[in-house]
């Protein structure tokens, strides 16, 4: 199966160091407003490794898409190495799937590809994500299936 074939483009990510700082800044400038969340997956792997880690997550819907802010809470996560090589700024595009098997024939079919599977979370039942690194044009690609969010822990804007 394609990877675009059932998929959307839910979000475009950036990544940040302070996300409550960045949302209030953005709400003002863009004139949109963020849901916050904290994510903590119960199995999360970095570069094939089990490595716990959470983040901190906002989302902002723009027409039929969200655009992210992202930041490290706890752990350590490629949101971590980025932020360390390249500092704040775009992280990766987002597919999302209406179910959980259409997103995991995906990630199979990416692997299948060659390309480097750097980070991958789930609790079961809930949501699952991995992202991928695809060396042409060098980005990242996150792969989503999320059965809901419950509500924002906070809103800001």
């Amino acid at each position: 199966m394609p990877v675009s074939n059932s998929a959307t483009l839910h979000h475009t990510s950036i990544l940040v160091n302070d996300l409550e700082k960045s949302a209030g800044k953005l709400a003002k400038t863009l004139s949109v407003t963020w849901n916050l969340w904290t994510i903590a997956p119960d199995h999360c792997f970095v570069n094939g490794e089990p490595s716990p880690f959470s983040f901190r997550v906002g989302f902002a819907q723009v027409g039929g898409a969200n655009l992210e802010l992202i930041s490290p809470h706890t752990g350590h996560s490629v949101y971590d190495e980025h932020l360390k090589l390249k500092g704040e700024g775009y992280h990766h595009s987002c597919f999302a799937y209406s179910d959980l098997e259409s997103m995991q024939s995906a990630k199979e079919e990416l692997k299948k590809q060659g390309h480097k599977l750097v980070q991958h979370g789930y609790t079961e039942g809930i949501f699952e994500f991995c992202y991928f690194e695809l060396s042409e044009p060098n980005v990242l690609l996150e792969l989503l299936y999320l059965k809901e969010l419950p509500p924002p822990e906070k809103t800001i804007g």
